[in-house]
């Protein structure tokens, strides 16, 4: 069994929000945004868990295509080839209306000064937004 996950030619990845299975999909390599920095995945690579942040998840199909998915935060677990990620939330880049992100941004950014213990959901709505704008831009490349 240990022999298979090393030989292996792809990945089986698994993206679940608690509402719902975004992604179910073969793929060549995964990178993900981790806490920290971005975590890469290919065929073979050892059992592990680790925290997600919020970012651009990227997925190289068995075709050549990449799709770009933003995912906000979670955990990522990889075990003999098949990699999942559990997030709270998470949209592909098909999904996004970037005329909703710019209205979204605007409404966000016309709030009245905050109070310090108001910047950090402050900071995390931004961060979601933005990646969103980023996933939705990097598709149409």
């Amino acid at each position: 069994m240990a022999t298979e996950a090393a030989t292996a030619k792809h990945l089986h990845l698994t993206v679940i929000t608690p509402a719902r299975a975004v992604l179910t999909a073969d793929a060549q390599g995964v990178i993900a945004p981790a806490f920290d920095g971005e975590i890469g995945v290919l065929p073979g690579h050892a059992a592990m868990l680790s925290l997600l942040g919020t970012g651009e998840l990227r997925v190289n199909g068995l075709d050549g295509k990449v799709r770009h998915l933003a995912i906000r935060g979670g955990f990522l677990q990889v075990n003999q080839n098949k990699v999942t990620v559990l997030t709270p939330e998470s949209v592909s880049a098909e999904e996004i209306k970037p005329d909703e992100l710019n209205a979204e941004l605007q409404k966000l950014s016309s709030q009245p000064h905050l109070k310090a213990d108001e910047m950090a959901a402050f900071e995390t709505q931004q961060a979601w937004i933005k990646v969103r704008q980023k996933v939705a831009l990097a598709s149409q490349k």
